[in-house]
C-alpha cells in the first residue's frame, strides 16, 4: 500500500492530476490492507499518508473482536498479536478523513466490525467519521453496484471525496 500510494503522489501531476486529492479504497481484504495503511505512520512514505481520504468498505478494524476467521491467514494464528496488529487504534488517532461502509447483507462478523468502528470514531476529536450502510446489498454486490444504475455507493463516494467528510 505504502509503495503504490508513494508511485501514486510521485506520477499523479505528470498525468493531470492533484496529489492533494488521492483517495484510497478498499473492499473486505482490501479495507483491511487500507486500514493498516492509514492507521500505521510508520509505513508512510510520503508526508500525512499521502491521502486526502480513505473508504473503508466492510473490512475488519479489530482482530480480537472479530468472529471472521478468514483473517487469520494475513494476522497469523496466535492470537495473543491480534490487539497490536489491529488497525482500529490507529484508525481513531489518524486525521486522515476516513469513511467506513457495510451491506445489510453483510455476514455477522463484518456488520460487527462496521458497528464498532463507527462508534468508535464518535469519540475522536474530529467526530464521527462518515458511516453508511447499504441496504440491500450483500458482501460483494455493495461493490458490484459502484457505476451503475443503483448509485447509492457511488453518490456516497463522489460526497466524501467532495466534501472530506
Amino acid at each position: 500500500m505504502a509503495a503504490a500510494v508513494q508511485w501514486v503522489s510521485d506520477q499523479i501531476i505528470t498525468r493531470g492530476g492533484d496529489p492533494a486529492r488521492i483517495y484510497l479504497m478498499g473492499h473486505s481484504t482490501g479495507a483491511a490492507h487500507v486500514a493498516d495503511y492509514v492507521s500505521r505512520t510508520e509505513l508512510h512514505k510520503v508526508k500525512a499518508g499521502g491521502l486526502a481520504g480513505a473508504i473503508l468498505v466492510s473490512g475488519i478494524y479489530d482482530m480480537p473482536a472479530t468472529s471472521v476467521s478468514d483473517y487469520r491467514v494475513y494476522y497469523g494464528a496466535d492470537p495473543a498479536r491480534y490487539a497490536e496488529q489491529s488497525s482500529l487504534p490507529g484508525l481513531l488517532a489518524t486525521t486522515i478523513p476516513l469513511m467506513t461502509v457495510a451491506a445489510e447483507l453483510d455476514p455477522a462478523g463484518f456488520m460487527q466490525q462496521f458497528d464498532m468502528l463507527k462508534r468508535a470514531s464518535c469519540e475522536r476529536a474530529s467526530g464521527c467519521m462518515r458511516a453508511v450502510m447499504l441496504p440491500q446489498h450483500n458482501h460483494m454486490s455493495e461493490v458490484y453496484s459502484i457505476n451503475t444504475a443503483d448509485a447509492r455507493l457511488g453518490n456516497e463516494i463522489v460526497d466524501f471525496t467532495k466534501t472530506g467528510k
